[in-house]
């Protein structure tokens, strides 16, 4: 029965995913609020973004809801981004978990992004002066953490201000997962999808980040294998991704080879045909109740990366 309504549930966000290009395209750059579609936690950055099926960190909620359908402990944390020269000033995003009965969780986030000192231009390019630039968004989502089947929506609302214009969105997320034996999950998301206010700086109208990912993720128990005491397990990743503004889809692979939770370190690839391709790698500390992670992916084309860092704390 499980597997027969994961498949209604998948074959729509699948079949999505491969005709967007040619039904909801809205052109590359024809959506606002882009930062709700970048990383933020530093597992899915070194994965460059694979995973969804394999969300084992409640950090990665406000960009993959199915975080919550692999939380066991109440959790609450934050992660920073750390830009090159031609990024932004700062991120950061608070992001809470709390598990209620025997299989509902909740979860809380809150993230920030600001630019400052930006250089202001008129029509003919000459100089006006410095502005400043920020967005932000609040989300609350509620999720199934079922051993085999799990589920999760969200909703979000955004702000986003540039100078003295602005705009805001109300928006969703969704997903779903399918965990079968245990050494193979599938998952599919739906995320901000939803309404929002035509822009006062581009005077145009933009479309929500929308986007569809779908993957499947392999789990290799390399102890029992091998017939080791100790617990390495290795994660493969492979997913789909497509934005709203994007004519084809990202391909997201990563890999995360695990001791037990103490030592994660990771690695992924994603080929972009509407930027550059690009390779990343992170690794993760689990000491008792405190949870580090740590991210970074380049940007060859800038000759810098981004650092990605986070720090939870369990109880």
């Amino acid at each position: 029965m499980l597997k027969k309504l994961l498949i209604i549930l998948l074959l729509p966000c699948v079949a999505a995913l491969a005709a967007s290009g040619r039904y909801w395209n809205t052109g590359l750059g024809g959506v606002t609020m882009q930062f709700l579609s970048m990383q933020v936690s530093p597992r899915s950055a070194a994965l460059s973004g694979a995973g969804v099926a394999d969300a084992s960190r409640i950090s990665e909620v406000t960009r993959n809801p199915l975080a919550l359908t692999g939380l066991r402990e109440s959790e609450f944390g934050l992660n920073q981004i750390i830009f090159g020269d031609a990024g932004a000033d700062n991120f950061v995003s608070v992001y809470y978990g709390l598990p209620l009965f025997e299989s509902l969780a909740l979860s809380f986030g809150l993230e920030y992004l600001g630019y400052d000192d930006l250089e202001g231009r008129d029509e003919e390019g000459m100089l006006t002066g410095d502005y400043g630039a920020y967005a932000w968004a609040l989300q609350a989502g509620a999720g199934n953490y079922g051993k085999a089947f799990g589920w999760s929506l969200s909703a979000r609302f955004a702000y986003q201000a540039i100078d003295d214009e602005s705009t805001l969105a109300i928006l969703g997320d969704a997903g779903v997962v399918y965990r079968m034996l245990k050494y193979l999950s599938f998952g599919a998301t739906i995320t901000n999808f939803g309404y929002v206010t035509d822009s006062e700086y581009s005077g145009e109208h933009e479309a929500a980040p929308m986007a569809l990912q779908a993957g499947v993720t392999g789990i290799v128990p390399v102890s029992s294998l091998l017939g080791l005491e100790s617990l390495w397990e290795v994660h493969v990743s492979a997913d789909a991704y497509r934005r709203a503004d994007m004519d084809d889809p990202e391909w997201r692979f990563g890999m995360e080879v695990a001791y037990q939770e103490f030592l994660l370190l990771r690695a992924g690839y994603a080929a972009r045909p509407h930027t550059e391709d690009g390779f990343s790698a992170g690794l993760g500390f689990t000491f008792g109740r405190i949870v580090f992670d740590y991210g970074y992916s380049p940007r060859p084309a800038l000759g810098d990366g981004n650092h990605y860092l986070g720090l939870g704390v369990r109880f």
